[in-house]
């Protein structure tokens, strides 16, 4: 550990400063040195070390003891984390106890710095040379509260760095005990509670990507041939917007939405649409965003809706919903996933839309894409109804097809949370993770207004409760512009086919790619969980002179893990092993006995052979539809048109 003397403290800072994040950097301009110093004094001990005082108003105490080094060795002591994979470090200890945890930590274990005060980390880049923790590449910081670094730790969750934080260990630092312990269990709470709801953006199984996967592929037609989801946007700006779910508590509201008359958006979740077209009830846009064919059977399956709706939905849909669909369609490629980007890349104008994690998650980013203002959510429980009930009386879960669905939903454990009447109600744990989730896109749109008008249900932080006819009364005045499905048909008339089917081929010529990409690396993962199953032979001889060889195969398996995952393909279908593996290796701490190195290359085997199986699938699958693809764009034009 380096420290700075009186007059080598700028030059530390600049050091330091130079090699923060963009993000870091920019925090630490907004601090100015006056700032700094009215709360930050330090001061050096007898042997020549930095100590620092924390001014509160007019409280001052102590972050350090006037003997750090010793303080921070008898912490390390008392906590000792053992070898975990990762670690949370909640507190910097003005440096001390980052250093001491790094003096100790496994060389593979990612340290993640929680400090929720910005003033003591600037004031630590003045005293401490960070540049050696930097450079190893296993330390990110985080600093102020989850208000401030969300948006950050959200970016990190994604990066294939941060991608096996399955099993972190907490540790707290002596500050962080002693003089900030409410923030730190506010950042605690926060963090575990976001880490569950951005794993749910995983997605679900192999299965379920590989559905994703071969929709989008049967939807290339639909993406050429109807307009991009640009030729919505900020069309309906200022425009109220009413977005519908399926809660229970729609069948309060449903007669009132009749008051609309034309005079605001009406955007349809998915299984809301039955409801509301039985009481007569047209909305503007059906939004979808499942890949599965219940969607299809439940929803349009010998079901016949008015031509005056739109739908919207995202290009993961069942091919046969578009194919039924009388109306005007958009495809929507989704922001943020490599698989979307990808075919943006090859097939689309660059446009694309949040999805969040549901339907009223995209709905509302629909909304907002048009321009609409303000949003007001109708039917958005989150919670149980009266006697259990899990959605409106009319939808199709709610009949004796859906009967397997609901068991599901009432398998899933029960949280209670509080609720617009102001007492807590029964909700479930993916309920509450899609209010967090729908909370999260509320509190990033300052720009929009939203109300909650639900009758009943979960409160909703960040919209305003309101009443459904006072917001009708009190926005439903004018007529909006046209109907959404006129703008895409007048749009759609100019599309030139022809010239959208000219960039086919190039799209082909990247599947066919792929299908050998995934055809050679289903070889490679087969080669090397047969060297996995070497090394689990090497482990019963229990010699010592197979530990270096060991050690070396087990550390190139995990190099190797990461450079499979940075071809963005990769990524997409390989993200969800990886998360569970690397759980699994993780839960086994440091490698240092012989059976635990033995659970290690049972693992490592085990990942090898299911990434043998994936790229196999995907390999025959792109395979396939690349001879699709190129017998539709050799189609005669009058035909594909």
């Amino acid at each position: 550990m380096k420290t700075a003397k009186p007059d080598e403290t700028k030059e530390m800072y600049e050091k330091n400063l130079a090699l923060l994040s963009p993000w870091l950097k920019a925090s630490m301009s907004e601090i100015s040195d006056s700032e700094l110093r009215e709360k930050i004094e330090v001061t050096y001990n007898e042997e020549g070390y930095p100590v620092c005082r924390y001014r509160q108003g007019d409280v001052s105490f102590h972050i350090t003891s006037e003997h750090p080094i010793r303080e921070a060795k008898t912490w390390y002591q008392s906590i000792a984390p053992g070898g975990p994979a990762e670690v949370f470090l909640y507190g910097t200890g003005f440096g001390y106890a980052l250093f001491e945890l790094f003096a100790h930590k496994e060389p593979h274990t990612l340290v993640v710095v929680f400090e929720q005060d910005r003033y003591l980390f600037k004031a630590m880049l003045y005293y401490f040379d960070l540049s050696q923790l930097i450079q190893e590449n296993k330390i990110v910081f985080l600093i102020g509260d989850s208000s401030y670094f969300r948006e950050a730790f959200q970016e990190l969750f994604y990066n294939m760095l941060f991608f096996g934080v399955t099993h972190p260990a907490v540790v707290l630092s002596l500050p962080a005990v002693r003089n900030f312990k409410t923030e730190y269990l506010e950042i605690h709470r926060y963090l575990f509670r976001d880490l569950c709801f951005l794993s749910s953006l995983l997605g679900n199984s192999h299965q379920d990507n590989m559905t994703g996967l071969r929709n989008m592929l049967a939807n290339v037609r639909e993406i050429l041939e109807n307009p991009y989801p640009s030729c919505l946007k900020e069309k309906y700006r200022n425009v109220p917007a009413f977005i519908i779910s399926n809660g229970p508590s729609l069948d309060r509201s449903i007669q009132k939405l009749k008051g609309i008359h034309g005079k605001a958006l009406i955007l349809c979740v998915e299984s809301a649409i039955v409801p509301l077209t039985k009481s007569g009830i047209t909305p503007d846009i059906l939004a979808i965003v499942e890949r599965t064919k219940y969607t299809y059977l439940y929803h349009f399956k010998d079901r016949n809706y008015s031509p005056d709706i739109a739908l919207l939905a995202l290009a993961v849909t069942d091919p046969r919903v578009f194919r039924s669909f009388a109306g005007e369609k958009i495809p929507i490629l989704r922001k943020g996933e490599d698989l979307n980007r990808w075919f943006n890349q090859n097939l689309g104008d660059g446009s694309e839309l949040d999805a969040g994690a549901n339907v009223s998650h995209f709905a509302t980013c629909i909304a907002m894409y048009l321009g609409a203002d303000p949003i007001i959510f109708v039917g958005q429980d989150f919670a149980y109804g009266p006697d259990g009930l899990t959605h409106s009386k009319d939808a199709v879960i709610s009949q004796e097809t859906g009967k397997q669905a609901r068991e599901r939903i009432h398998a899933i454990p029960t949280v209670y949370v509080e609720g617009n009447s102001g007492t807590m109600i029964p909700s479930n744990r993916l309920w509450a993770d899609f209010r967090l989730g729908l909370e999260h896109i509320i509190e990033d749109h300052p720009e929009h207004r939203f109300y909650n008008a639900t009758d009943g249900g979960a409160r909703i932080h960040g919209a305003d409760r309101a009443e459904l006819g006072e917001l009708i009364r009190q926005y439903c005045v004018e007529p909006i512009p046209s109907r959404v499905g006129e703008l895409i048909s007048e749009y759609k008339a100019n599309i030139s086919i022809a010239e959208r089917r000219t960039r086919l081929g190039g799209f082909i010529t990247d599947v066919e790619r792929y299908a050998v990409l995934f055809r050679n690396l289903a070889k490679e993962m087969n080669l090397k969980k047969l060297k996995c199953d070497k090394m689990l032979l090497l482990c019963s001889r229990e010699k010592e002179q197979d530990r270096r060889t060991l050690e070396e195969a087990y550390q190139e398996n995990i190099d190797a893990f990461h450079q499979f995952a940075e071809n963005v393909l990769c990524r997409t279908f390989f993200q969800q092993l990886k998360c569970a593996y690397f759980h699994l290796l993780d839960r086994l701490g440091t490698v240092d006995t012989p059976e635990k190195t033995a659970q290690a290359f049972s693992l490592q085997s085990r990942f090898y052979n299911d990434l043998r199986v994936v790229c196999q699938s995907l390999s025959v699958t792109l395979a396939e539809a690349a001879d699709s693809l190129r017998a539709f764009s050799e189609e005669p034009r009058e035909k594909a048109v």
